[in-house]
């Protein structure tokens, strides 16, 4: 990995994918480990937490564009670094936006260099996160369905390390907020009756007096069919909710923590949607 400071969710990401993380955690939870008289190694609530991001992680694989992706296997450790780095360089995030040339990519990110970019775009082009349209400096860059679902793996990393935070792991911010969203939201489908403007909203700190960050998406008749940044456009329909509860209520599907207002029908639904899309198998 980089020496840069790993963007939310991509720490953890790493680690809980991490084969020997894994098999110890797993060992573990099926026996506890003695390590001494009296005193066994178990597997704790962030534990268990780790091996279900890692079980998030291995769904994701299986839909992999060129084929299934053994979580075990030798493509592994390299396809998810690929998406964790690109996550980490905010390729991921720009290009989640609309889909950009190197030079543009260049001009929006301002601590990667051309060349790292470069390298960033052909793993995650290797792993089938990212396709180019076109050919050498010409090209379009732009990400796979498959890729805007890892967003998933993230959304779990990430409320792993806001529970159990450590050393070096940063914070959610606004940029990975706008980038959350317009990640998922395109591949949401709702019933086709349902068209209007949502926004959605997070406060990154507990306290709700915080302003919100977010974004604001257009749906028509069932489809997301653009998102724009914050939160000031007209909207006859609203979510809303700390960045933990956005957290819960896309992932749990009990959670149902975020709150809305206007169309609740509407807004109900793009939450909902999310959670089917992104977690939507049972993980009992």
């Amino acid at each position: 990995m980089t020496k840069r400071t790993m963007r939310a969710g991509a720490q953890v990401l790493m680690m809980a994918t991490d084969p020997i993380n894994r098999g110890i955690l797993r060992t573990a939870l099926e026996h506890p480990v003695e390590v001494a008289p009296g005193h066994a190694f178990r597997v704790s609530s962030g534990g268990r937490e780790a091996l279900f991001v890692a079980f998030v992680v291995e769904r994701w694989l299986q839909n992999a564009p060129h084929g299934p992706v053994d979580i075990d296997g030798p493509s592994s450790e390299g396809t998810v670094a690929a998406f964790a780095e690109g996550w980490t360089a905010t390729v991921v995030h720009m290009l989640a936006r609309e889909p950009m040339t190197l030079g543009e990519l260049d001009s929006a990110i301002d601590d990667v260099g051309r060349r790292q970019l470069k390298r960033h775009l052909e793993a995650m082009r290797a792993a089938g996160q990212v396709e180019a349209l076109g050919k050498d400096s010409e090209a379009i860059y732009a990400l796979t369905d498959w890729a805007r679902a890892g967003i998933a793996p993230l959304i779990a990393s990430a409320r792993l390390e806001r529970r159990n935070p450590m050393e070096g792991m940063a914070p959610i911010d606004a940029l990975d907020v706008d980038a959350g969203f317009r990640l998922s939201l395109p591949l949401v489908t709702l019933p086709k009756e349902l068209s209007g403007v949502c926004r959605l909203g997070l406060n990154l700190e507990e306290d709700e007096s915080v302003a919100l960050t977010g974004v604001t998406a257009r749906i028509e008749e069932g489809r997301v069919v653009s998102c724009e940044d914050g939160l000031d456009n007209p909207a006859n329909a609203w979510a809303t909710a700390t960045a933990a509860d956005w957290l819960d209520t896309v992932i749990e599907p009990d959670a149902k923590r975020v709150r809305t207002g206007g169309d609740r029908w509407l807004a109900s639904a793009l939450v909902a949607g999310m959670h089917t899309t992104l977690f939507g198998v049972s993980v009992a």
